[in-house]
């Protein structure tokens, strides 16, 4: 197990989510992280807000993904939260604000005391998205409690 594993929590794993578009799929899984008390009230707002101006969409080599987020005083305890939509949904490129779709999402909860995680847990998912068996492996899941176990040991 990596320093990372107490990050990820077999209930913030959701398959298969039915969402046409971020907004959506935002407002769905904020309330959900509201129901496992790990987020304020004000997340969904701050996650929508910040995703407009800093976009978390990574087309890393094997596998799209999203990475979003909001700032630390939304956020009660660190989580990364896993979420597979049912489709493909249409987001922004971080850094490039290009177009791009993806249906993996891991919403990062970064608490004020560990600011520094945010940097340390893009360059672990840049090379694990890298990483073509990891990729294969985790594609292949189909349900979130195989999902959490396989994160919680390959993280």
């Amino acid at each position: 197990m990596s320093s990372y594993s107490d990050l990820f929590n077999r209930n913030l794993v959701f398959w298969d989510v039915n969402a046409s578009s971020c907004t959506e799929l935002y407002q769905k899984i904020a309330k959900e992280l509201e129901k496992f008390n790990v987020v304020e009230s004000s997340y969904f707002k701050a996650l929508t807000e910040r995703e407009k101006e800093f976009p978390t969409g990574l087309n890393t080599q094997y596998l799209p993904i999203a990475l979003p987020h909001a700032n630390p005083e939304n956020v009660k305890k660190a989580f990364i939260a896993v979420v597979k939509t049912a489709g493909k949904v249409k987001m922004k490129q971080m850094g490039t604000n290009e177009d791009m779709e993806t249906n993996y999402f891991f919403f990062l909860g970064i608490v004020k005391e560990k600011q520094d995680l945010q940097v340390k847990l893009l360059q672990r998912f840049m090379q694990l998205m890298n990483d073509e068996s990891f990729v294969k492996s985790f594609k292949k899941l189909s349900k979130p409690e195989e999902v959490y176990e396989f994160l919680v040991n390959r993280f």
